[in-house]
């Protein structure tokens, strides 16, 4: 029998289902969140490491300004972020440009004189498809959408964008500027013409640092719940989804497989970690979700050095490539974010785009991304304290005390135990205004998901758009809840 009653319980710790059992919370449902504890850092040979360094974009656009309006976290957030100046760096083979907020034309008349036209003809183009889905978001619409209406309106705001490859075509230097930030900064294997437009456009318009990253970010959120008299528990294992008659009925949490009975169940996971939560066959709708494949993962790869061996040029946020006329995966493409305050160190963390999980491609990997560092920094090596992928299983490099070198390996007890890859995903076009993946509903009543999956073409913006879409198709069924002014409504 039910322990007791929840009349939502979000599993997993996508960003997303933090967004909506914030939501619900402030909203009177009685909620509870099951998650793994945030970790801002991992402690390696005496240095505190990035555990999800985030690049903060949009911090005046709706979504986010909707979210930490209703959740008052507005003033909080603003306090902790930093602006980076500049937004961004791009280190191609002979150039480097410094991406500060709408100068980007100028840089390049600087750099790129003959890609400059290019690029301002694509700007003409992507800033108007931007806007369009800046406000798409303050409306009431849930994405992906879901019933007749939310369809009707979105044929309706869809007729108003160009079509998913309608871009006007880029040169090589000024085509790196917009597919690099979407390329991270989105949870799709190959974003389109429109969410790269909203992805390069945010990222021209300026980026924050937050310190603690991601995780820093999930905390802001945690706490919220809490403050709402929400409940979080940390590290229970989670057994099971019980059902009664085709609708979600209880949760089974806990080492003592504790029932809870609950009204709603999120699943803020990707849709294949559902299946063995329920029991017997899946629903055709859920069987179909987990089949959309991983097909890149994020690698991180981190190097601590003392502040002054890097270079003084380097920005906080940087992608470098070796050849923009090649894939952007592997070791010729990187995300570079610094990190200073380690003492006298600083954390030069280097994010890679790989579709290729495996041990051996991952230590290959490695080797290609230091080598694709000592082509651009080539004074680091030499300077380097400790080198460590939480990914790839390799022990900790640790320079000893009295020479500057690397060990070719380190001690293994340095480090902790490696952990999966972030996914993207590659879902088959065409994608709900080219930025929207799996439906929140599974085919089961009243267990929907909301994950990386739901919106990925918008990365960071599209989780909390989807956190709040899920948020919005709880509180539909609930008409006791009064309506207020500016936060979650239920749908007409």
């Amino acid at each position: 029998m039910a322990t007791s009653f929840y009349d939502v319980v979000v599993l997993g710790d996508d960003l997303a289902g933090t967004v909506a059992a914030a939501h619900l919370a402030r909203r009177g449902f009685r909620t509870l969140l099951a998650c793994s504890t945030p970790s801002e850092r991992d402690h390696v040979g005496g240095f505190a490491l990035p555990r999800a360094p985030l690049a903060l974009t949009g911090l005046e656009a709706p979504a986010l300004k909707r979210l930490s309006g209703e959740l008052h976290l507005l003033q909080l957030l603003r306090r902790r972020v930093e602006p980076l100046s500049p937004a961004f760096q791009l280190l191609l083979p002979d150039h480097r440009l410094d991406v500060v907020a709408e100068e980007v034309g100028r840089e390049l008349d600087r750099e790129l004189p003959a890609e400059t036209a290019a690029f301002e003809a694509w700007a003409a183009w992507a800033g108007p498809v931007s806007a369009k889905l800046e406000s798409l978001v303050v409306e009431d619409v849930t994405l992906p959408p879901d019933g007749f209406w939310d369809r009707r309106d979105l044929k309706r705001i869809a007729a108003q964008l160009p079509g998913d490859h309608a871009a006007p075509s880029l040169p090589p230097g000024a085509r790196m500027l917009v597919e690099l930030p979407a390329r991270f900064a989105s949870d799709l294997v190959d974003p389109g013409a429109i969410a790269s437009a909203r992805l390069a456009d945010l990222h021209h318009h300026g980026t924050w640092h937050l310190e603690g990253g991601a995780e820093s970010l999930r905390q802001l959120l945690l706490d919220r719940i809490k403050t709402y008299s929400g409940e979080v528990r940390f590290g229970v294992p989670v057994h099971g989804v019980e059902l009664k008659r085709g609708r979600v009925a209880a949760v089974v949490l806990g080492e003592r497989r504790e029932s809870l009975g609950c009204g709603h169940v999120i699943c803020a996971m990707p849709a294949g970690d559902v299946i063995p939560l329920l029991p017997g066959t899946p629903p055709h709708k859920l069987a179909a979700a987990a089949r959309v494949p991983a097909a890149l993962h994020r690698y991180l790869l981190h190097l601590v050095a003392p502040l002054d061996a890097l270079p003084d040029a380097l920005g906080r946020l940087a992608y470098s490539v070796l050849d923009p006329g090649r894939p952007l995966l592997g070791a010729n493409a990187l995300c570079l974010h610094t990190t200073p305050g380690q003492g006298q160190h600083a954390v030069l963390t280097v994010e890679a785009l790989t579709p290729d999980p495996s041990p051996p491609a991952l230590r290959a990997l490695r080797q290609a991304i230091r080598a694709h560092l000592d082509g651009v920094l080539p004074f680091l090596t030499r300077h380097l304290r400790l080198v460590w992928s939480p990914h790839d299983g390799l022990p900790a490099e640790r320079a000893p005390h009295d020479r500057g070198e690397l060990p070719e390996a380190g001690d293994a007890s340095l480090a902790p135990p490696a952990r999966p890859m972030t996914p993207l995903w590659s879902i088959d076009e065409p994608r709900a205004l080219g930025v929207c993946g799996l439906p929140h509903a599974t085919g089961v009543d009243r267990l929907l998901l909301a994950s990386q999956q739901q919106v990925p073409g918008l990365g960071l913006e599209g989780q909390l758009v989807a956190g709040w879409g899920a948020a919005r198709l709880v509180a539909a069924r609930d008409k006791r809840r009064v309506v207020e002014p500016g936060v979650l409504r239920s749908p007409a």
